[in-house]
């Protein structure tokens, strides 16, 4: 049996064995849920508000990374943190499954003292084919009831057969983004909350992240569609996936098909790149979204997630 030490997770220096665990992580699941490793490094480092101390690894004596545990949240004052964990399928244990828990409810219980609010706390389960006994309820958390009225809708759309070209109004058009100039700008179109410099840089340096913007006649952005692949991803997982991130239009120059547009823009990139199929995940009350989807093409796929725990913790 392998010994295992945690430690606070330093991104910059860790990132690549991160990315190692996590691709062993997601070919024992399953690659088509989320969140994907893109998501996991925005999450890192633009919703872990203190790095060093809510998010931690687990190595073992050779360095290699076996588990990552981080408390996130979109804004730094929110009354909910959710308890993210990844562990090397290879590796797990019941004592490391059981020690990831234990410090992500301390440090949450800590984040309570510290800033004086009530917060409930939010696990998922691991997948039966990483873990079957994951013991929450020993640490206190109670399964959430699912609600029938809002949930995570998973569409998929095939790259192996034609996409229509893309049409903008007169004087709009199509480009990625092209340096760390723009990113301003970009932000100030960005409807989500703010994603940290350095990883924003991160994106536009990698060749599996594009982002796409239409720009109108006074040169300002109108819309936008962040597109991701994880190549690594594509042997284990016998589907080359690629994924639509994030997609938006300024809300005073909605309606003139700019959205279908850059849409259709951000599926020939990840065609571009080889990927077969394009998938996205979305809420199924976001009913205007999903009506520009089927539009496209996309339709709904049966992706399995884990059920959710919580757990409130009140402030003293």
């Amino acid at each position: 049996m392998r010994d295992f030490a945690s430690r606070p997770c330093i991104y910059q220096s860790d990132v690549d064995r991160i990315v190692k665990m996590l691709l062993a992580y997601r070919a024992a699941t399953s690659i088509c849920a989320y969140p994907t490793i893109w998501r996991v490094r925005l999450l890192l480092t633009s919703r872990v508000w203190e790095p060093l101390r809510d998010a931690r690894v687990w190595e073992d004596t050779s360095g290699q990374i076996v588990g990552l545990v981080m408390l996130w949240r979109r804004q730094p004052t929110a009354s909910y943190l959710v308890l993210d964990r990844f562990v090397h399928p290879k590796y797990v244990t019941r004592e490391l499954v059981a020690d990831m828990v234990q410090w992500g409810s301390q440090r949450a219980t800590a984040v309570v003292a510290e800033q004086k609010i009530s917060l409930t706390l939010f696990v998922s389960a691991f997948a039966q084919s990483i873990y079957s006994d994951d013991q929450l309820g020993h640490f206190g958390f109670t399964p959430v009831t699912p609600n029938p009225n809002e949930y995570n809708m998973y569409l998929a759309r095939s790259l192996q057969v034609d996409l229509p070209t893309p049409v903008l109004p007169p004087g709009y058009t199509i480009r990625p983004l092209r340096d760390i100039e723009e990113l301003e700008a970009y932000q100030n179109l960005y409807g989500f909350a703010a994603v940290n410099p350095q990883h924003q840089r991160e994106l536009l340096a990698s060749g599996e992240y594009s982002h796409l913007v239409v720009v109108d006649l006074k040169g300002i952005f109108a819309a936008y569609c962040e597109c991701s692949i994880c190549r690594a991803e594509w042997p284990s997982g016998h589907e080359r996936i690629g994924w639509i991130d994030y997609i938006g239009t300024r809300a005073e120059q909605q309606r003139q098909g700019l959205g279908k547009a850059i849409l259709l823009a951000g599926l020939a990139r990840l065609r571009e790149w080889g990927a077969d199929t394009a998938m996205l995940v979305t809420i199924n009350t976001n009913t205007s979204a999903i009506h520009l989807y089927a539009k496209t093409g996309f339709e709904r796929m049966v992706v399995s997630e884990s059920p959710r725990y919580e757990k409130y913790i009140a402030a003293v």
